[in-house]
């Protein structure tokens, strides 16, 4: 990660910049984390009866 940051530097980018971009790329990879949690719980949840649904 070091190398990264001074190859950052080299090229003028801010720490505030590597930042923003770490805040993003740790969203993005919950937002995939989440999705594929709720894939797999929708995968293995029995299915509901329409009877269950209405009471």
């Amino acid at each position: 990660m070091q190398h990264y940051f001074g190859v950052a530097k080299e090229h003028g980018i801010t720490i505030q910049e590597i930042g923003a971009v770490e805040s993003i790329v740790m969203a993005v990879s919950a937002g995939r984390v989440n999705a594929q949690f709720r894939e797999a719980r929708a995968r293995t949840k029995p299915q509901e009866t329409a009877d269950h649904d209405h009471k």
